[in-house]
Order: C-alpha cells, then sequence, then structure tokens
C-alpha cells in the first residue's frame, strides 16, 4: 500500500460550556461534541520527492507553513523517525472560522491515515501528538459523539442510539477564536450580553437525546448575538418557522438546527436560503474514519 484517503469530518457543539482560564492560558471547557458528515477529503501517498511533503491546498486558504496539516505530519515524521517523503492532497469542504473544527479535523485525520501507511498502532503517541497541534484534535482522533473536558485531553465517547439529523445554517461570517474568548474573559461584556433581554430567549433549547432531556448551550452565543446581528436575525426566522431546537457550534459561525427525521422541511429551507443569502445544509451524524485504499 503507497495511498490512502480518508474522510475528515466536521463537528458540531451540542453544548458548550467554558470554565475558568488556567495556568497555560487555555479555558477549561465541557462540550459534547459530535461529528457530521460533512467533510474534507484528504489522500495522502508515498512520493520520491526531495521535499518531505507536498501539499496540495487552497493556498488562498492557509498558506503551506501555517498548515495544521503539515505541522500534524511533520510531527509524526519527527516521533516516529520516518524518513519516506509523502504527497498530500486536499479537497475542502468544510469553511474556515465556521466553529466545526476543520482544522483539527484535519490534523487528526493526517496522523490517523498516516498511521495505517506506515502500519503503526500507538493511539497514545497519537493522542500526545494531537494535543500538542491542537485543543479539538483529540477529539477528532475518536471521531465518535464524545464528551470532551479540560482544555481538550479529556474525551470520553458517549453512545447515542440513533443518527441525529440537522439543518446546518452558514451565514457567511468567519469567525475567530482567539477573539471570542478574549471577549469572554472580560466579565462586563460577557455580562452585559447575557442580560440583554433579545437574546436570553435564543440562549438555551431543549431536545431528547437517548430519551432524556438535553439543553443546548453554547456560552458564546450572547456573545456572537452581540457582536453580530444577523444571528439574531436568524434565530428569529427558525422561531417564526417552529424549528425551536437550535444553537451555535463552537465560537461561530455555523447555526445548526436539530430536526426530527420524520420532518419535512424542504419548504422552510428554501424561506431560509431566501433571507439574507444564507447557504443551508442538510447533514448528520458520523462516526468512526472511513478509509479508501490503494
Amino acid at each position: 500500500m503507497d495511498k490512502i484517503r480518508i474522510l475528515s469530518p466536521a463537528k458540531i457543539n451540542l453544548d458548550l460550556i467554558v470554565g475558568n482560564k488556567r495556568k497555560d492560558g487555555f479555558h477549561n471547557i465541557s462540550s459534547l461534541m459530535q461529528p457530521i458528515n460533512l467533510y474534507d477529503e484528504i489522500s495522502i501517498r508515498i512520493s520520491s520527492s526531495k521535499n518531505l511533503i507536498d501539499l496540495n491546498f487552497p493556498e488562498k486558504l492557509v498558506k503551506y507553513e501555517e498548515n495544521i496539516i503539515v505541522k500534524a505530519a511533520e510531527s509524526f515524521f519527527n516521533y516516529f523517525k520516518i524518513a519516506n517523503r509523502v504527497e498530500i492532497s486536499v479537497k475542502k469542504r468544510i469553511p474556515i472560522g465556521s466553529g466545526m473544527g476543520g482544522g483539527s479535523s484535519n490534523a487528526a485525520a493526517t496522523l490517523i491515515a498516516l498511521s495505517k501507511l506506515f502500519n503503526i498502532d500507538e493511539f497514545p503517541a497519537l493522542e500526545k501528538i494531537a494535543l500538542e497541534l491542537g485543543s479539538d484534535v483529540p477529539f477528532f482522533l475518536y471521531s465518535r459523539t464524545s464528551r470532551v473536558s479540560g482544555r481538550g485531553e479529556v474525551v470520553k465517547p458517549f453512545n447515542i442510539n440513533e443518527k441525529m439529523k440537522y439543518i446546518l445554517i452558514l451565514p457567511g461570517i468567519e469567525s475567530n477564536t482567539k477573539n471570542l474568548y478574549e471577549m469572554w474573559d472580560k466579565e462586563e461584556c460577557r455580562n452585559t450580553a447575557r442580560n440583554r433581554e433579545d437574546i436570553q430567549s435564543h440562549l438555551e433549547k431543549q431536545i431528547l437525546i437517548n430519551s432524556n432531556k438535553f439543553i443546548l448551550r453554547n456560552d458564546f452565543t450572547p456573545i456572537l448575538l452581540l457582536k453580530d446581528k444577523k444571528y439574531l436575525n436568524i434565530f428569529e426566522i427558525l422561531r417564526d418557522l417552529n424549528l425551536n431546537s437550535y444553537s451555535v457550534s463552537g465560537t461561530g459561525s455555523t447555526i445548526f438546527c436539530v430536526i426530527d427525521k420524520d420532518s419535512d422541511f424542504v419548504e422552510s429551507q428554501k424561506y431560509i436560503e431566501s433571507n439574507e443569502d444564507l447557504i443551508t445544509l442538510n447533514v448528520e451524524s458520523f462516526e468512526g474514519w472511513h478509509f479508501a485504499f490503494d
């Protein structure tokens, strides 16, 4: 085997609770995270190039030296002392700055694919490399619904009995995680956002998971609603359509709406897309890694 292709899934945060700021500068969090079947496609093949890593990736999105895929591959080669050269090609579908973890997923997918390509079965080592790359990368290594805590290093798989279905709404806003955490750290900003009357009705929504009541909660939602009125407009549209189980993924900007598997929501989607040039996608939960070998 000298080539592997792997699907790199997006994720949504069914909840995201932000805790205290740690000594290392990160925040403790608790989040029920779920992979979904919106994915990038990554192909890796052993090459004879003079370069350690040749990367085919949309340059306008992320420069080579800043690309987490390159960092993941370099870390893997250094840790396992591998001298081979590889070519990595990426088909991007997960929007950058959407709160769906595209970069972190790409890093995890690269680590998993390389371990298969070079027949290395050392998952704890991959977890160690993953955490050095980013807080969400360990979750993606598992690629299944999980409760994630700490700064992201504690991943506990969470069993959901059936596939969950969603409408994703992409508002065309690129959110900056660092900026959102900086706003979160300002208590006045945090309290102002949560105390706004027009925001309060959109903060926590109830759904059923495994026949138990579960609250969709994202601590960044009030700040996002305060930051850009487009979020509030979208939430009002969803409420008008009686699509009441909605939240924001990560630090934004993707909004997801939980839908009943038997519901006919085609007309609702058309109406959503007719407002403010919004893009919608139908997705469902997605577990495990999906490969093709050559």
